[in-house]
């Protein structure tokens, strides 16, 4: 089995690529972050470099 060092966000909207040990994890889900993770519900994005997700 091959162990993967990196994921995409769950979010459909984000571009992040994060280690899966450093991952929020919401349903079995996994997100680069509260934001994402949450849906976006302040309407804010991830707030990371290049990545202008957002559901709000």
């Amino acid at each position: 089995m091959t162990e993967v060092d990196r994921v995409k966000c769950a979010c459909s909207d984000c571009v992040c690529v994060i280690p899966p040990a450093k991952a929020v994890e919401r349903d079995g889900r996994l997100f680069c972050g509260d934001a994402c993770a949450n849906g976006h519900a302040s309407g804010s994005g991830c707030g990371h470099v290049g990545c202008q997700c957002s559901k709000g």
